[in-house]
């Protein structure tokens, strides 16, 4: 008796300094690949540096965890410091596994924590149309016209459309836009004083 007395003393340090392991950290949401809901069957996968911490599978809707607590997430036992996403499938950049053109990261692993975290994965480039001006025409007279800029299909990421005027294009647009609310202005303020002469 004196013996266990003295192992169960010896053993209550030794059990609160041992280490307890983390809680999972948990992610989940919507995967999509340049705008477009991710396929069912893509494997999204998460990793800390080079090493691989959790995956799983996209389902219907570019889904690729739940809110529910018995539905499937995208779980990570443990790491340190940004974690960065990546997905693979057959219908994605030639069936290799990518990050995309610009990784999607979280900053750091969080014991216990559960994330909504939507995935957003680019994988082509935005192409400017090329700059393009039409010469003028025949008699001796002839200018240059400026071409407008077009919005092409591959400049259409995540929702968003890039424009391809120049500052100073924009500048000038808007200066117009300004010296035309101030004309229309000043002719009604010209005519509220015409009236009331009157």
């Amino acid at each position: 008796m004196k013996t266990l007395i003295i192992a169960t003393l010896l053993l209550i340090p030794a059990l609160t300094f041992a280490s307890v392991p983390d809680f999972p950290m948990a992610f989940w949401g919507t995967a999509t690949v340049d705008g477009i809901p991710a396929p069912t069957g893509a494997i999204v996968r998460v990793y800390h540096g080079t090493v691989k911490v959790g995956e799983a599978t996209v389902r219907s809707g570019g889904v690729y965890g739940y809110t529910e607590p018995t539905k499937q997430k995208l779980v990570v036992g443990e790491a340190t410091g940004v974690l960065t996403f990546s997905i693979q499938s057959a219908a994605i950049n030639g069936g290799a596994e990518t990050q995309g053109l610009t990784s999607v990261t979280h900053p750091s692993f969080v014991s216990g924590e559960t994330v909504n975290k939507n995935l957003a994965f680019t994988t082509r480039a935005v192409v400017a149309p090329p700059a393009s001006s039409s010469g003028g025409g025949g008699g001796g007279g002839g200018g240059k016209g400026k071409s407008k800029a077009k919005v092409t299909p591959n400049e259409l990421v995540l929702g968003s459309a890039t424009s391809t005027l120049s500052e100073a294009d924009r500048n000038i647009a808007l200066q117009k836009q300004i010296i035309s609310l101030l004309s229309q202005l000043i002719s009604l303020l010209q005519k509220k004083i015409a009236l009331q002469g009157m």
